[in-house]
This record gives C-alpha cells, sequence and structure tokens, in this order.
C-alpha cells in the first residue's frame, strides 16, 4: 500500500504551478478565510461579555455597545462569507479550465500507439469527470481546510482564554475524534478509488455503445451490451454504496465525541459552578464546541474529497506525462519564408522505403525490410490480403507511428527530420472512410487551415466534382454537416476527403480504396475526381478492389510483411503467384 503514496502526494504538488497562475484569487480568498474566521470567533466572546459583564452589572448602555459589535461582526462575516465563496468558486473554474486545456492539447499531440492501447473512455474520463473531482477539491476543499485550521486554532486560543480549565476538559476528546477519523479513512479512501475505476469503466461501456450501435442492433447483441453495462453499473453501485456505508457510520461516531464533550462541560459546570465559572462562559464553551468540531468535521469530510482529487490526479499527470512518440523537429526555415512559398504549384516528390521494419508488440513483426522506390509523379498500387500490412504502409508515410528500423525519405528527406506539419501538407490521405466534424461543408474542407480560403474551397470541390451535391444542399457551402457527417451519404462523404485533400495541393497522395461501397453514379464522379487529384502527383493507392488499378505505373504484392511480387497488371496477371490467385478469386465472385 505504501507504493503509490509518493506519486500521489508528488501528483497533489504539481497543482502549485496551475494555483500560481492565479495566486491573487487565491491570496484573496485567504484573506476573506481569515476575516471570516476571526468574526466567527468572536462572535460567542462578545455574547459572554453581555451576559458576564453587561447583564450581570445591569449595564444597559455597555449591553447597546456588545450588541453592536455583535451585530457588525455578523453583518460582517456575512459579508465577507458571500465574498470568499465566489472567489473559491472562480479559483476552481480557473484551474479547471487551465488544467483541461493542458489535458486536451495533450491528447490531440499524442502519438497513435496511445490510443491504440486507451479505451477512448478512459480518456474521457480523464478530461471530464476526473477535472470534476479535482475542480470539487480546488473550489471546496484546499483554501477551505486552510480555513478551518485556522478557525481551529482561533477557537482553541479563545477557550484558553476564557477558562483555561474548561478548555482542557473539551482537549480530552480531540484524540477520539481523531481516531474515529483514522478508522474510517481506508475505507472511505478505497471506496472513491473504485468509484473512479468504476466510473471509468461506464464511461467505455458508453463509448462502445454509441460508437457501435448500428453493429449492436444489426447483429442483436443488445442483450449482451446491457449485460456488460450491467456489470460495470453494478461495480459502481457497490462502489458508492461502500462510501454511504462508511460516511453512515462515521457521522454518528463524530457526533458521540461532540456530545461527550458536551457532557464533560455540563459535568464540570455542575461542580464548578458558584466557584469560579460563569454563565456566560458555560454558554461560551457551548457554542465554542460546537464551532470547534464544525471544522473537525468539515476537515474529515475535505479529507475525503481530497482522496478523490487525489486519484483523479494521479490519472490527469498520467495522461499529461504520457511520452509523445512522434516528435516534430523545429521548423527548417523561418515561418515567413514558408508563408511566401504556399500557393504555388507543388510538385510530385520521390518516396523512398529504406530497409523498413515494424511492429505494434515486440515479437510480432507487421513490416519486414521494405525497400521501395517510387519515382515523382509516379502511381503505384499496393495489394495484398487482410493483415498483409498494407494500412500499416501509409500510416508510416505519414508518420502516425515511426519505423522500428530503417528510414523512409521524401525527396530524399529522413521524415523524422521534416516537421510534421509541412509533412503532412505535402502528403494527403484521402481514407476509405472520411471522417467529418462537426461545422459547415466549407469548414469541413478547408479545416480552417489559413492558406485554404474560400476560392480554394470551391475550386477544389469543381476540380472533384464535390460541388454538384453541394449546390444542392439548401446552405451550399454553409450548410451543417452535423456529428460525423451521418446526414451524407458515403460517395458525398468521400467527395468532401478528395475535395480536402485537393485543397491542400499535395505532392504526394494516399488512396485507400475510395470507391469501394459507393453506388455507380457516384462512382463515375470519384474515380474522376481522384483522376484529377492525382494529375501530376505521386499516388500510393491502397487496392481493394483489383479491377480499379489496372491503369497504375507499377503493383506491389504484400504478404506477411514482405514484397513478395512487382510489376504491372498485365504482367502480374499473366504469371503464377498471389496477385493472379487473388485476382482470380476476385473475379470468381464478381461473375457469380
Amino acid at each position: 500500500m505504501a507504493e503509490p503514496t509518493r506519486p500521489r502526494v508528488a501528483g497533489v504538488r504539481r497543482l502549485i504551478p496551475y494555483v500560481r497562475r492565479h495566486a491573487w484569487l487565491a491570496v484573496s480568498a485567504l484573506i476573506a478565510l481569515i476575516v471570516m474566521d476571526l468574526l466567527q470567533v468572536v462572535q460567542p466572546y462578545l455574547v459572554k461579555i453581555a451576559i458576564d459583564t453587561n447583564v450581570a452589572a445591569r449595564d444597559l448602555a455597555g449591553l447597546g455597545r456588545t450588541a453592536l459589535l455583535l451585530g457588525i461582526a455578523l453583518a460582517g462575516g456575512f459579508a465577507v462569507q458571500v465574498l470568499f465563496g465566489i472567489g473559491t468558486q472562480y479559483l476552481g473554474q480557473r484551474l479547471v479550465f487551465d488544467i483541461r486545456m493542458d489535458l486536451f492539447r495533450k491528447v490531440l499531440g499524442l502519438s497513435n500507439d496511445f490510443f491504440d492501447r486507451t479505451p477512448v473512455g478512459k480518456t474521457l474520463t480523464n478530461l471530464s469527470n476526473d477535472v470534476e473531482a479535482l475542480r470539487e477539491f480546488i473550489a471546496e476543499g484546499v483554501v477551505s481546510i486552510a480555513g478551518d485550521l485556522l478557525k481551529v486554532a482561533f477557537i482553541l486560543a479563545a477557550m484558553v482564554i476564557i477558562n483555561p480549565r474548561l478548555a482542557l476538559i473539551t482537549f480530552i476528546t480531540i484524540p477520539l475524534f481523531v481516531g474515529a477519523t483514522l478508522a474510517f479513512r481506508s475505507s472511505i479512501r478505497a471506496g472513491y478509488r473504485n468509484v473512479r475505476t468504476a466510473n471509468g469503466e461506464i464511461n467505455v461501456a458508453l463509448s462502445e455503445t454509441i460508437s457501435g450501435i448500428r453493429e449492436i442492433h444489426q447483429f442483436t447483441w443488445e442483450k449482451e451490451s446491457r449485460e456488460a453495462f450491467d456489470r460495470s453499473n453494478t461495480h459502481y453501485l457497490k462502489a458508492y454504496l461502500g462510501i454511504v456505508n462508511a460516511y453512515a457510520l462515521f457521522f454518528p461516531a463524530i457526533e458521540i465525541v461532540v456530545n461527550g464533550a458536551m457532557v464533560l462541560i455540563l459535568l464540570f459546570a455542575h461542580f464548578a459552578i458558584g466557584v469560579s465559572l460563569h454563565v456566560g462562559e458555560v454558554f461560551a464553551f457551548f457554542a465554542y464546541v460546537n464551532m470547534f468540531f464544525w471544522p473537525l468535521r468539515q476537515l474529515a469530510e475535505r479529507f475525503n474529497l481530497f482522496q478523490a482529487a487525489v486519484a483523479a490526479t494521479e490519472r490527469i499527470f498520467v495522461l499529461l506525462d504520457e511520452k509523445v512518440s512522434i516528435v516534430s523537429p523545429a521548423p527548417r526555415e523561418p515561418a515567413a519564408a514558408r508563408a511566401a512559398g504556399r500557393g504555388q504549384a507543388r510538385r510530385a516528390s520521390e518516396v523512398v522505403f529504406d530497409h523498413v521494419n515494424f511492429h505494434y508488440a515486440e515479437g510480432t513483426p507487421i513490416l519486414r525490410d521494405i525497400s521501395i522506390r517510387i519515382a515523382p509523379g509516379e502511381k503505384v498500387a499496393i495489394v495484398g490480403p487482410t493483415g498483409s500490412g498494407k494500412t500499416t504502409l501509409i500510416s508510416l508515410l505519414t508518420r502516425l507511428y515511426d519505423t522500428v528500423s530503417g528510414q523512409i525519405l521524401l525527396d530524399g528527406m529522413d521524415l523524422r527530420e521534416l516537421p510534421l506539419a509541412e509533412l503532412r501538407r505535402a502528403v494527403a490521405t484521402v481514407p476509405q472512410d472520411v471522417f467529418l466534424f462537426t461545422g459547415t461543408v466549407a469548414e469541413n474542407i478547408s479545416l480552417y487551415q489559413p492558406e485554404v480560403d474560400a476560392r480554394t474551397v470551391e475550386h477544389a470541390s469543381r476540380e472533384v466534382h464535390a460541388d454538384r451535391f453541394i449546390a444542392n444542399l439548401p446552405n451550399g457551402f454553409a450548410e451543417e454537416v452535423r456529428e460525423e457527417g451521418r446526414r451524407l451519404s458515403e460517395g458525398q462523404r468521400q467527395l468532401l476527403g478528395l475535395a480536402r485533400a485537393f485543397a491542400r495541393d499535395p505532392s504526394v497522395v494516399i488512396l485507400d480504396e475510395a470507391t469501394s461501397n459507393i453506388d455507380s453514379e457516384t462512382e463515375h464522379l470519384i474515380e474522376d475526381g481522384i483522376h484529377r487529384l492525382l494529375e501530376g502527383r505521386t499516388a500510393i493507392i491502397i487496392a481493394h478492389r483489383l479491377s480499379t488499378i489496372r491503369t497504375v505505373d507499377r503493383i506491389l504484392v504484400l504478404h506477411h510483411g514482405e514484397i513478395v511480387q512487382e510489376g504491372s497488371h498485365d504482367e502480374l496477371a499473366s504469371r503464377d503467384g498471389l496477385y493472379r490467385q487473388l485476382y482470380e478469386m476476385q473475379s470468381l465472385l464478381l461473375a457469380r
């Protein structure tokens, strides 16, 4: 159990730089808290003076002055409490804003290997639930804990000043309070950790269900999906009920300690009354006992907030500390020079794979010693059975992953020496399933790139024939696409993907079977749009339907991560080998 303690403390300490950004808010809230505590602690003392000094001496003028001071203390305490509440909540929101933005920037910068091994729901939990738990602690815990400790110190000082013997009687109950708190601490801490874990499981289950709802319906997997979610939900219920049960025992135990202190004071007062104890002192001590144990109870409550925040902080900083495997080098030229070069015609590039090896998991090679040279302007198709490494090959070219060994060159430059933004402007990918973002049609083509203005968007759309369906939309280029472009057909999404690539004027185009599952009329438009997009550019085409690549310059056949054949369609179809087997199998299926 001792092992995770060190990173938890370190994680909480790492919040300090965020607090420093808004130090004036934290300091202001702390000052307000000190003033508020002083004003609250002085109130029972003023009542004691009113009873033991003013009332006992029948000093009405003095009683009026004491009442006025009490009124000022009450009103001032109320005003400062309002300011304190606003300040702490504002501080919490500002800190959460900063942390959430840092998390989002981190997620945007993470490499694909992170998302391959991390469920979406877990990342969503970091960005939502964990950050909210941290906000709750910052807004309601971190400053208040300091205030509660100060308040306890002020109360102890007031009790000692009024009557040291009664104060000593009250202090006897403090070890009982500490013991009760320690007894429940471990169970409450474990409960909050289990709640966080279970909440992450729920988010994962919800994310998978929403993303895969079509498949769930098509394969009648509703029952299994409900059962899986029921398990996660039950885990959350049991974890939270564990916390509820701990609290149900904890707070009555604290009440016993508080009431025990009251009884001790009454007993002492009974034996001491008439000797050295005044009625006002007894009244003040009853008020101070309630006031004394209230911040202690609050500290116990905020300790549990602290435990929840510690668990959340661990997960937040684990994500923030996640190593980025794909790092972009510094730009090769000043930004002004790069900007001046934009808009000029981009020439076709040479692509070289030089003895490239790659694996996702150690001991399971995906690509084995791949060496390819693609000349500028050459059209090369890559074919092979599922799992042969086709998608991995093009993922390496855009540096979604880095090679394990070997290198990939673009116009003689190692990809790892090219800034990522420059590389991904030069190499455009049109995937089989084009992802569209919430926004307008024009925004989905430009993706807010400054060099892709409205004229470029319209020109690119005309070149790939996307303008035909866009013109029929109610708002044209301003039409809202909605989430993931679900209001558009697959063919329309594919045309937007072609326009998106064309608008960037790339030197290399990667196509991942852009005409699969498209109706014949749209397929004709897409094929012509592809022809225009590839004109004068280097092209790498991942082909699933071999009938679509007859006119390419060269075909590479991948099998088990190795190039087993190379040549034109006619050459490969005329001789024995894997390509001929794949081609004959597809021809037979089409004939049926």
